[in-house]
């Protein structure tokens, strides 16, 4: 009996992992501008980790252009073997936009114009005071057996079409289009179709100062339990690590066994970012925060300000990237005797910026982003960071290695993960 019960959660997790392998789904990506380089095929990332989230593992996924004998090949080859088959892109009202038809035409439909769908359509044109084009009338355009899932983002309606138990999804290219859509209509569709499916039960710890090979040395998955994987994923600067469990019981007990070895390292979980983290902890604690940039010249402030609400915690900052700029208006005196890229300068910026704004809070960040400028004293990728909490001060010296984008870009966020780790210990 005691090895029945050792064995059944491994069971449950096999049985598990067979029933989601049984659907399959493949995406389709359409757009001549992806296959370019114009456009980042972002949607394909974020399709393919929310359905990983809901239990549904994408088999295969290709980017074709514009263009009907691409679509109907790559049509003909993922529905005659997948159970779940999406497309995003070509619903628009151009001429290249001829997903719509292609699509009728494969499953042997013919498109019907839908009025409800065009005063839908003439609906959201009415409050900008413009006439519609009548190209636009494409849109309400649906294949026969086809359903229409209404578009609150924009004019054109994602596609849904069932065959028993297969399904095919067409969806936008714009991404804040399709990831509504998917949001509001599509989520449920595959719930309802597909109930044998069960979410994927996962938490994301996101960490900070360790490398990817310490961790691994700190942790074991044979200590963890039955069950439980860890997968490790390296960011740019950082690093997440993905614990899966067969149950949510088992994953808190993982998550709280790994917090009890690396809880330090740890700064947020699952969507949360770095500049989401810090706001969150600047409005608990009350804290207005201003911000001296040189290096990164805006990046770090970019970050924080993407953040809807920031306002309530960011007050602003200055890009200093000229010697002049730090002297005249953040008060920086060191750059004679210790240079601009150093620990005098930094901590100046951050006394200077937090005195212009009146800020509670102050972080500065001055290095050497390459590829020109390095010297054997400070190599390319050396950045200075200081950090003011009211008048408690703190500087961190760090190497950075990549390109210049790299480098910019692990500053940015290396500046407020420090103040997260700072703000956490400190007393007020």
């Amino acid at each position: 009996m005691h090895l029945l019960r050792q064995a059944f959660p491994a069971a449950r997790s096999l049985c598990k992992v067979l029933l989601n392998m049984i659907i399959r789904c493949a995406i389709i990506s359409i757009g001549n501008e992806i296959l370019l380089g114009k456009t980042v095929n972002t949607n394909l990332a974020w399709m393919g980790s929310q359905l990983a989230l809901m239990g549904f593992e994408v088999s295969e996924a290709i980017a074709i252009k514009d263009e009907t004998e691409a679509i109907t090949e790559a049509l003909d080859h993922f529905w005659t073997r997948y159970d779940v088959v999406f497309s995003t892109g070509g619903l628009g009202p151009t001429e290249d936009d001829i997903s719509r038809a292609v699509i009728a035409g494969y499953f042997g439909k013919e498109l019907i114009f839908q009025e409800e769908i065009w005063t839908k359509i003439k609906q959201r044109y009415a409050p900008i005071h413009k006439s519609i084009p009548n190209s636009n009338r494409s849109q309400a355009m649906v294949p026969e057996g086809f359903t229409a899932l209404d578009n609150q983002r924009g004019t054109a309606p994602s596609l849904h079409y069932q065959e028993g138990k297969k399904n095919f999804f067409a969806l936008q290219g714009v991404p804040l289009e399709m990831k509504h859509n998917f949001d509001v209509h599509i989520r449920s569709i595959l719930a309802q179709a597909y109930p044998e499916v069960e979410p994927i039960i996962q938490r994301t710890l996101h960490c900070f100062g360790v490398s990817e090979s310490a961790l691994a040395e700190t942790l074991s998955e044979h200590e963890l339990p039955q069950g439980v994987n860890l997968a490790w994923l390296p960011q740019t600067g950082r690093l997440d690590l993905k614990i899966t469990g067969t149950d949510a019981k088992s994953r808190d007990k993982a998550e709280a066994q790994i917090r009890a070895k690396i809880g330090e390292q740890i700064w947020g979980t699952d969507g949360e970012t770095p500049a989401s983290v810090l706001l969150t902890l600047l409005r608990e604690k009350q804290l207005k925060l201003a911000v001296a940039e040189s290096c990164t010249a805006g990046l770090l402030q970019a970050d924080i300000a993407a953040i809807p609400g920031a306002s309530e915690a960011l007050l602003g900052g200055v890009v200093s990237y000229a010697n002049r700029i730090k002297e005249e208006l953040l008060s920086v005196d060191t750059i004679f005797e210790h240079g601009a890229v150093s620990p005098e300068t930094a901590l100046a910026m951050a006394k200077g910026v937090q005195k212009l704004f009146h800020s509670d809070v102050a972080i500065a960040v001055t290095g050497i982003a390459g590829p020109d400028g390095g010297s054997a004293e400070k190599p390319v990728g050396t950045v200075h960071f200081a950090f003011a909490v009211f008048d408690q001060y703190k500087q961190v010296k760090m190497y950075l290695r990549g390109d210049r984008e790299s480098v910019r870009h692990k500053a940015a966020e290396a500046g407020i993960l420090l103040l997260i780790n700072l703000l956490r210990d400190t007393d007020f």
